[in-house]
């Protein structure tokens, strides 16, 4: 049934690549870059604004007090992902704070294909009106948002990455040869995301960036992940000075509801330093 499914996808694809070349690069952004989008219902007592990014206003919400720590969702993932461990966090006395990507959660930008050239924009621009935290934990290709940003080049404090995606347009040459989707069409679409975005999606790896950061880099990673291979993980602390921990039976998502976190969160060196700014100290 998969081969099936495939050779009718490589059919597909080709077919309307001849008939209507620009419909099928529009057809081909939509279906390569339109997340999931799923909305979800914060408590009221989490702090809620937005903050204005150039692609539109994007949700940010807020909880807890103490030393601040950002929390950066993955692709067709939301802000609320993190909730759980945002109130687990607050009761050891930090403070986080994360946003919704656009088409992701309940921004209420309208939902179309956003690349990863705009979402670093967004982080660029949302990271600009933030003070700088102690730690940064992503998830999925969150990382890849992070580690290409120009805030990261002035950042040297902690990093937690959890089930990292590290190179996105690898990731989706693999999906693309799986699905049976034109291999030309895509390099199409790739092309056009250079036209408009001026950033090359195959220079988007963050491993060397990672392999340069200065700062404390710790990973959590399930070695049953399907979405994110397990391996780059190893291959990345070969060549750089994170740290790898390792989970079972948690799959991509759930290493968010792991306690491996929280462990891991104590053991940053940054927390015992008094200049690390907390919410309620430039608040007050």
């Amino acid at each position: 049934m998969n081969e099936m499914k495939r050779a009718l996808t490589k059919v597909a694809t080709k077919t309307i690549k001849v008939i209507a070349p620009s419909i099928a690069v529009s057809i081909a952004k939509n279906k390569l870059f339109t997340p999931k989008k799923k909305g979800n219902k914060w408590p009221k007592h989490v702090t809620q604004f937005y903050t204005d990014t150039r692609l539109g206003k994007v949700k940010t919400y807020k909880y807890g007090e103490g030393k601040c720590i950002w929390l950066i969702h993955g692709w067709s993932g939301s802000a609320y992902d993190f909730w759980p461990l945002m109130q687990k966090l607050s009761e050891r006395g930090y403070s986080t704070i994360t946003f919704d990507f656009p088409s992701h959660g309940n921004c209420t930008l309208p939902p179309k294909p956003y690349t990863l050239p705009q979402l670093i924009k967004v982080f660029d621009d949302v990271s600009s009106s933030l003070f700088e935290p102690a730690l940064v934990i992503t998830h999925g290709i969150g990382i890849s948002v992070v580690a290409n940003s120009y805030w990261i080049k002035s950042y040297n404090r902690g990093l937690l990455l959890t089930s990292p995606i590290f190179d996105i347009y690898k990731l989706m040459q693999k999906l693309v040869s799986k699905s049976g989707f034109d291999q030309e069409l895509f390099d199409r679409v790739i092309h056009e995301i250079y036209k408009r975005d001026k950033m090359l999606l195959p220079r988007l790896s963050a491993i060397p960036q990672l392999q340069k950061f200065k700062g404390e880099v710790k990973i959590v990673h399930d070695k049953d992940d399907v979405t994110a291979p397990f391996i780059e993980s190893e291959r990345l602390i070969k060549t750089s000075n994170a740290t790898l921990i390792e989970t079972n039976k948690r799959g991509h998502n759930g290493v968010l509801k792991s306690r491996n976190i929280l462990n891991t969160i104590d053991t940053y060196n940054v927390f015992n330093f008094e200049s690390v700014a907390s919410w309620h100290d430039v608040y007050q």
